[in-house]
């Protein structure tokens, strides 16, 4: 087994007293150690995944009993194994939007599946803005996905999604 397959999931601890606990997911090891190293500072227990399929290893990794907020700093694909891995040519790039919303899905119901509440789910506005990304708005919504939008270059704006700003927020969007 290769070593990037055994450090896909990450776990990064406060110094002092757990304020939550959030899941980041993003195909970038740098882009997850960033947003882990924010949020940790301001107290949160931070689990990073590479991939959709790698989400259920943390609670299977590490004693988790409760994610707080899911944030998607990055496309989420199923299909590699390795950071930044190509899509294979069997997968041809018209089903991307239907693969990614799929893996945004998979993500949001592994974690469900493993608690009582739904944790806040927040994405990355870039991958909703921009052409380059094929995810868009009413894919995520016909899908379930309630979110709210955060700049994946300022991670520390994620803590505003866990205070009672961050919550009234996320019960008005998408409505």
């Amino acid at each position: 087994m290769r070593d990037e397959m055994l450090n896909s999931v990450e776990q990064h601890l406060p110094e002092g007293e757990v304020l939550g606990r959030i899941v980041v997911v993003s195909d970038y090891r740098l882009l997850n150690f960033g947003h882990a190293s924010a949020l940790r500072r301001a107290g949160y227990a931070v689990y990073t995944a590479v991939t959709c399929t790698d989400v259920p290893r943390i609670f299977d990794s590490f004693s988790v009993d409760h994610i707080d907020l899911i944030a998607f700093a990055s496309l989420v694909h199923g299909w590699h194994h390795q950071e930044a891995e190509d899509r294979p040519e069997s997968i041809p790039p018209k089903t991307d939007i239907q693969w990614h919303t799929r893996n945004f899905l998979h993500v949001v119901e592994a974690i469900n599946a493993r608690q009582q509440s739904p944790p806040k789910v927040i994405i990355a506005k870039d991958l909703i803005a921009h052409d380059r990304y094929d995810i868009s708005e009413d894919a995520l919504m016909k899908a379930g996905i309630r979110y709210e939008t955060y700049a994946a270059n300022n991670p520390p704006s994620i803590v505003g999604f866990l205070t009672d700003r961050g919550s009234q927020a996320l019960a008005t969007a998408n409505d």
